[in-house]
């Protein structure tokens, strides 16, 4: 049952387009919006789901009702980094958590006892984990997986990157060698960021994208990786 939230000079509501299969999340804050956000270009979860479902838990002796934030599914044959498959996310400014914990505590606690009855995990999850160098490549990714990507272009970056004697490049480089054959600016950065959360291009997310960004096509990371297995 989705909770209905008065306006408030605080609050952020309205939906994500997304590439998991709800196709749009509902959030009511902007920092839930930038979680949602953060979420979309880890390609090991496998679907997220918002205001999920809704629970009794006792707090203090009394019963009360809960509707948690998000829940966040990752795919069954992947690492899972909370512990879970499936883990649900409370999602929390931490200035208010530090402020209202005394009320807060309790019924978090009642909640996480809740989900890991049944197997499922639960976080509370502040703006200080989200905002991150991750988080805001991911506030460029998004919008550009958004956009429709030719398979010419994938062709050609394939190309570039996997011309012989070439282990890496920049993205400014590769950007370069697009506009070389053709394309707008614009249009070959949003390809590339695109590529990027799409997994066509590996690079370090975990730091800010720039120009110097050092990008590698998929199938040879891949193929070091195996390689390094069977050493």
């Amino acid at each position: 049952m989705t909770r209905i939230i008065p306006p408030s000079h605080r609050s952020i509501t309205g939906s994500l387009p997304t590439r998991f299969p709800e196709r749009q999340l509902h959030y009511e804050s902007k920092l839930e919006r930038d979680f949602l956000i953060f979420l979309e270009i880890d390609h090991e979860i496998e679907a997220v789901v918002t205001q999920p479902i809704t629970i009794d838990i006792f707090v203090d002796g009394r019963r009360r009702r809960y509707t948690p934030d998000v829940l966040a599914i990752w795919w069954d044959d992947v690492y899972f980094p909370y512990g879970k498959r499936r883990v649900i996310f409370e999602v929390k400014p931490r200035s208010v958590l530090k402020k209202d914990y005394e009320k807060l505590a309790p019924k978090y606690r009642a909640a996480k006892a809740y989900f890991e009855a049944r197997g499922v995990g639960f976080r509370v999850i502040t703006d200080r984990s989200i905002y991150c160098p991750r988080q805001a490549n991911a506030a460029l990714i998004g919008p550009a997986m958004r956009r429709p990507l030719s398979q010419d272009i994938i062709s050609t970056v394939r190309a570039i990157l996997t011309y012989p004697g070439v282990a890496s490049r920049s993205l400014s480089e590769v950007r370069k060698l697009l506009v070389a054959d053709g394309l707008l600016r614009d249009t070959a950065q949003q390809a590339l960021l695109h590529m990027l959360g799409m997994r066509y291009l590996v690079a370090d997310l975990a730091a800010p994208i720039g120009d110097e960004t050092r990008v590698r096509w998929w199938a040879d990371v891949i193929a070091e990786e195996a390689a390094l297995e069977t050493d």
